[in-house]
């Protein structure tokens, strides 16, 4: 389930034409950099998330604190996962390690910004998700975000400048606790760097129909 959320905020994030920081790489989010804290509630998953990114999208890192099951039988699990581009690196701090994998969103959505203009890709973006503007606002973390929904991601608040605060889905909820527009921790961004790396399976190819709407 976590997976799935983390990837819902992600695909969800609307996009924009303005240029990146750095020329030579595509801007993903009209949002240079921020970090959101979130906290995850649910039958089987309760914890706590810190997402963040910079170079409007391009690098991003996430930690999380979970615990996953019912009672008893929960067992807590830490997830540090950065990604720089069309790359994501599952780094296991413990063992200092990482497995990297082909990010299987990023040439949907380096194609959307190339393709759609700052006036029209984020509506672009969420109607390919399937997500309707429900007309509901609300206030989290002390910013203002428009409800939208969708029968397979629930429903999600975003703000205008494209950041998720709040999802619901599958009697699971996400809702942000802060947002600092800054970067976060410049060497989380760096943190495979010093870790050993494996090659993880190809997932590219699972999710790519998702993005064929936005052509």
């Amino acid at each position: 389930m976590h997976k799935f959320i983390a990837t819902f905020a992600l695909l969800s994030a609307p996009l924009a034409g303005v240029a990146a920081a750095d020329p030579s790489t595509p801007q993903l989010h009209p949002v240079e950099a921020v970090c959101i804290d979130y906290e995850q509630s649910g039958q089987m998953q309760t914890g706590t998330s810190t997402k963040c990114h910079r170079d409007y999208g391009y690098e991003q890192y996430e930690i999380s604190e979970l615990s996953i099951g019912i009672g008893a039988f929960s067992q807590s699990q830490s997830t540090f996962t950065v990604t720089i581009g069309d790359t994501v690196y599952a780094i296991d701090t413990d063992a200092n390690t990482a497995t990297e994998t082909v990010n299987p969103m990023y040439d949907g959505i380096a194609n959307a910004v190339a393709n759609s203009s700052s006036d029209d890709v984020s509506d672009a973006f969420l109607n390919a998700m399937g997500m309707t503007p429900t007309g509901q606002s609300d206030t989290v973390a002390g910013l203002s975000c428009e409800v939208y929904s969708s029968n397979m991601m629930g429903s999600a608040c975003f703000t205008e400048d494209g950041l998720m605060l709040k999802q619901s889905v599958m009697g699971t909820e996400v809702i942000a606790t802060s947002v600092a527009y800054n970067e976060g921790e410049a060497a989380n961004y760096r943190r495979h760097e010093s870790a050993t790396i494996t090659q993880g399976p190809d997932l590219s190819n699972g999710i790519s129909g998702i993005f064929d709407q936005l052509q």
